[in-house]
């Protein structure tokens, strides 16, 4: 099983399991970024959102509760499915769209693990880009133990919010069996005002997790997560720059889901099989008003409201086996299979209110209603094996093979209109091989270089469209990613360098397709265009004394689409991709005496302004590309350390940054904004 993250001397010191073994973090050869729960607890954040800066060529887009969008290494999208693995201990918990994977708070976490770069050996579903990785804390089974915290808090501009956590492990059978529990609820404040009142974006969310731990004999290992969350804004944070917003009805986002993993371990010797059983059972809702969209598209003002309603629900069940060899000798292997079946329901109900007396919203085609249900069943094949020569070079090669089973069936009533309903019942089968090799030289105990190939793999899916034009499948994209890098320990293990550079080859990538016609705007996909270029990743960790820590990060990325498609030329970024970014802290935890120790965090992240392009929309009356603004933001917190308890206090964004983070394009009402300068007091207790 999963050991612990620890951090003593050096962060070299974080023991990972990124490739599904334990190992320290310096000996990892590839690009990998840990977070343990120490660190977390230090910079007081609760989402991998906060944290997006820290990891080189991470970007997240927070639209709402149940609408994060997430890429590496500017491997990105905003139509079809995920290309960013995410798993929860050894469950996927992928949706099947490119937002709306389930939100994950970081409630007592043992580890977070930011995998950058195709995994398609070990990890493969999603993981174009990478894999994120939350890894749970295990019960203790010896003794007993808890934390708990309580956070008030307020936003410039806004009102009060508040944060209360509580944590309980219990050793049922000492040594054999233990519980561990977790429950957290928080309320962010919200800031924005607006026709429908003052503050308006708060966000409640409920957070509930339990994992039994069962050992009843040295060789076997029985855990199972079970996990609820819930999260929900009745107006979502679209905001101008005075921090008001235009909305007119509330754009309502909510999200829940429950989820369960078992996972049973048996060490047999020369060999351990890990099987690995999940369910989740998600929901979510997303109300938006169009009405700027299709005004522009009408080039008159003629609705006061075009309201898109959109339900949902997902299930997802998965099972994988996997047999990985023990020892430490230089033949080291791992083979596995996994079977998943997924099944998600969607539907949209449009309507609207017209400006013009005697022409109905149904005239202008923005009624209607789209129903979906899409069904996936996926099969892998995967293994890999490394060997290590004269206990330096170490060549590691695997691959999965991939097989997705899909089918839909969708249909769309245009109301009001004299068109026939459009329907689409269809399958397809997507499969590839997708393989990895690694080679690796340990520089003596202190490092490795290291150079892999990978590729990435997305399926494919279907069109429903009122042209019948458009084809009703789109192929699947592909990804050949080469990278060299390395991971060093320098000046007598106070200072960590990673290092790497990598160059991304995309091709037949989805394109968004846009049609105008019989009195509806339809989006559809087709695969056209190819994008290519360098990026560069750098971490410095330096532990100068056992007080003071100091982290550096910086990203670089340069790929561009180099062919003409539908909705871009060639230079064009990817959807949302910052050119740089880069990011420090600094902790330091001195102790005054026996008794007390402060508690003193600083940290900076720098976010690239970015684009989103959609070229086929400029014939409609819109811009060629909108725009996100860089912006730094700075967050210090500030507290003492009494041992069984600590009091501190926070400034997250202490500079109020407001600058845009996802600009307004298409049905998006307004730009998203930095959340305002936040102020707080804490205090978390510990037996």
């Amino acid at each position: 099983m999963p050991g612990p993250a620890v951090a003593d001397a050096t962060a070299g010191d974080i023991i990972v399991t990124a490739r599904r073994r334990e190992e320290r973090l310096l000996d990892v050869p590839a690009s990998v970024s840990a977070f343990s729960n120490a660190d977390i607890q230090n910079r007081g954040v609760t989402t991998l959102n906060e944290l997006q800066t820290s990891v080189p060529a991470l970007r997240i887009v927070d639209i709402g509760p149940g609408s994060q969008r997430i890429q590496l290494r500017g491997i990105s999208q905003y139509l079809g499915l995920p290309t960013v693995g995410n798993y929860i201990d050894e469950f996927s918990v992928n949706n099947e769209g490119a937002s709306g994977s389930a939100e994950i708070r970081l409630l007592d976490m043992e580890r977070v693990e930011v995998l950058r770069g195709p995994q398609p050996a070990l990890y493969g579903e999603g993981s174009m880009g990478g894999t994120i990785r939350y890894v749970t804390a295990s019960p203790d089974l010896t003794a007993w133990s808890g934390t708990a915290l309580a956070e008030l808090s307020t936003v410039r501009d806004g009102k009060a919010g508040y944060r209360v956590e509580g944590v309980l492990n219990v050793p049922i059978v000492a040594d054999v069996a233990g519980l561990r529990l977790a429950a957290a609820q928080e309320r962010l404040p919200g800031w924005t005002d607006g026709i429908l009142g003052r503050n308006l974006n708060d966000q409640n969310i409920t957070t509930l997790r339990g994992k039994l731990l069962v050992e009843p004999s040295p060789q076997l290992s029985i855990s199972l997560l079970g996990l609820y969350h819930k999260t929900g804004q009745d107006v979502k944070s679209y905001s101008l720059e005075d921090r008001t917003t235009e909305q007119t009805v509330p754009s309502v986002a909510r999200q829940d889901y429950y989820l369960g993993n078992l996972v049973v371990s048996y060490d047999a010797g020369p060999v351990t099989l890990l099987s690995s059983t999940g369910y989740l059972d998600q929901d979510g809702r997303s109300v938006d008003d169009s009405v700027k969209f299709y005004n522009v598209l009408f080039g008159a003002p003629l609705l006061a409201s075009a309201i898109t309603d959109t339900t949902g629900t997902f299930r997802r069940w998965a099972q994988e086996f996997r047999l990985s060899s023990n020892g430490s000798g230089p033949l080291q292997y791992l083979v596995g299979a996994s079977y998943s079946e997924a099944r998600n329901r969607g539907l949209i109900d449009a309507y609207g209110e017209s400006l013009v007396p005697g022409l109905p919203a149904e005239a202008l085609g923005v009624v209607f209603e789209q129903t979906s249900r899409v069904t996936s069943k996926v099969l892998a094949l995967f293994g890999n094996v490394s060997y290590e020569f004269a206990d330096r070079l170490t060549v590691d090669a695997g691959g999965r093979y991939f097989r997705d089973r899909r089918s839909v069936a969708s249909g769309l009533t245009l109301i009001g209109l004299p068109v026939p309903p459009s329907q689409l019942d269809d399958s397809a089968v997507f499969d590839s091989f997708n393989p990895r090799v690694n080679l690796s030289l340990k520089t003596g105990t202190s490092g490795v270089l290291y150079a892999n190939a990978a590729k990435g793999f997305r399926s494919g899916g279907f069109n429903l469209s009122v042209d019948p034009a458009t084809p009703p499948t789109f192929g699947p994209e592909k990804l050949w990613s080469y990278e060299v890098g390395t991971r060093q320990s320098l000046i007598g293990s106070t200072l960590i360098v990673e290092a790497a550079v990598y160059y991304n080859d995309y091709k037949d990538i989805q394109a968004t397709i846009v049609q105008a016609s019989t009195g509806a705007v339809v989006a559809g996909t087709r695969n056209a265009g190819k994008a290519r270029g360098f990026g560069a990743d750098l971490t410095l960790l330096a532990r100068p004394s056992r007080d003071l820590s100091i982290t550096g990060t910086l990203g670089w990325n340069k790929v561009e689409y180099k062919t003409l498609s539908p909705d871009r030329f060639p230079g064009d970024p990817l959807d949302l991709v910052p050119e740089w970014t880069w990011s420090a802290s600094v902790d330091y935890t001195p102790r005054l005496n026996d008794s007390v120790g402060l508690i003193l965090h600083a940290d900076i992240g720098f976010t690239d302004a970015a684009q989103i392009t959609l070229r086929n929309l400029v014939a409609l009356g819109f811009d060629a590309a909108e725009f996100s603004q860089s912006r730094a933001v700075l967050n210090l917190r500030a507290g003492v350390d009494l041992g069984t308890y600590d009091i501190y206090a926070f400034a997250n964004n202490a500079l109020d940054e407001n600058r845009i983070a996802n600009p307004s394009f298409g049905a998006f009402f307004e730009e998203i904004r930095t959340r305002p300068r936040t102020l707080g007091l804490g205090v978390r207790a510990r037996f």
